[in-house]
């Protein structure tokens, strides 16, 4: 166990420097090293206070060569070597249809048929609002074919539409998907040592450390195989992104008769005139306890004005009642005439 202890840091050192033999993994292999090498530096600080000295330090790592072979022999399986070209492709497709709705099913159909399916679609058309709106419907879609298939597809479709332009590129990520996975083959192999040392570790310390340096390891392999799925996911299945334009052909107008437009004036005046009495009804419903108001308030003022005015004619008849008329002048009468008297002179002057 004293042996165990001492040579320990060692063969901590020894692991995480073994993914850096992964041969062509290079810089990425050499960023895995550094994110645990702090690990490792911490562990040697803590195992600085168990004193060894150069002579038993050169005694226990003459242990190692018992593993070194092992470590070269998976460097040497893990190294980068292409069993198959990793291609990514992407085929792009522009295409144009009188009949939309045909078009647009039998195109789900294909990929359908296929072996893919529709990763995202949207559909965009005229408005109902307009009718002689010129804007037709198109419509985008991104679908998922594998990649043996993609090039029947592809296709297919050119013979329900017609293909305005298509163009397709690819990309190899070859080197890589390789290069992750000699990088994951290390850090598994790194992540069985660490375990057994794990099992045999003793001191609290030592069990830290240790579950330390694993978490690190395991939360790199986490990603890796992560990133190979979605890369072989995108080698499998191919990317197929096509826009599908319909096309109407346009048509002239047949000539009205006067009968139509007859028709069709009556039709305007006779909307033209419920909207004039849906929008009074509406107005007046809106406004009514306001016309109500003024209507009162104009009222009063009207049967005040009248009764000012009776009030004034009155007084200035009574006035006039009061005041006696001037007594016209007695003259001789005409000829023929007799003069009346006073009294009745007086009556017809009032």
């Amino acid at each position: 166990m004293k042996v165990l202890q001492r040579g320990l840091p060692l063969l901590l050192a020894a692991l995480v420097l073994l993914p850096g033999c992964g041969g062509s993994s290079g810089a990425d292999t050499a960023a895995s090293t550094a994110a645990v090498a702090p690990t490792a530096r911490n562990m040697e600080m803590g195992f600085s206070q168990m004193a060894v000295t150069e002579e038993e330090a050169v005694d226990d790592a003459a242990m190692l060569p018992a593993e070194a072979p092992e470590a070269e022999s998976s460097a040497g399986t893990g190294g980068f070597e292409i069993e198959a070209r990793k291609i990514v492709r992407n085929s792009y497709l522009d295409l144009e249809t009188k009949e939309f709705d045909q078009a647009l099913a039998g195109i789900q159909q294909l990929v359908e048929q296929n072996g893919g399916y529709l990763e995202s679609q949207s559909v965009n058309g005229r408005s109902l609002r307009d009718e002689n709106s010129r804007q037709e419907r198109y419509a985008t879609l991104t679908a998922r074919v594998p990649a043996e298939n993609l090039d029947s597809v592809v296709t297919q479709v050119g013979e329900l539409c017609n293909i305005l332009s298509q163009s397709e590129d690819a990309q190899d990520i070859t080197e890589r998907y390789y290069d992750s996975q000699a990088r994951l083959d290390s850090l598994t192999l790194q992540e069985e040592r660490l375990l057994d040392i794990l099992s045999k570790a003793e001191k609290l310390e030592d069990v830290i450390a240790l579950e330390s340096a694993l978490s690190d390891v395991r939360y790199q392999i986490e990603s890796l195989t992560a990133s190979l799925r979605r890369m072989d996911s995108q080698v499998t299945y191919s990317f197929l992104h096509i826009t599908l334009n319909e096309v109407v052909e346009y048509q002239e107008p047949a000539p009205l008769t006067f009968g139509d437009r007859l028709g069709r004036a009556v039709h305007r005046g006779g909307e033209n005139l419920l909207d004039s009495c849906q929008g009074f009804l509406l107005f007046a419903a809106e406004n009514l306890p306001s016309l109500l108001f003024w209507a009162a308030v104009l009222l009063a003022i009207v049967l005040v004005v009248r009764k000012l005015i009776r009030l004034v004619k009155g007084r200035f008849f009574r006035r006039r009642e009061k005041t006696p008329p001037p007594l016209r002048p007695q003259g001789p009468a005409p000829k023929g005439e007799t003069p009346a008297p006073p009294e009745k002179q007086e009556h017809e002057v009032k």
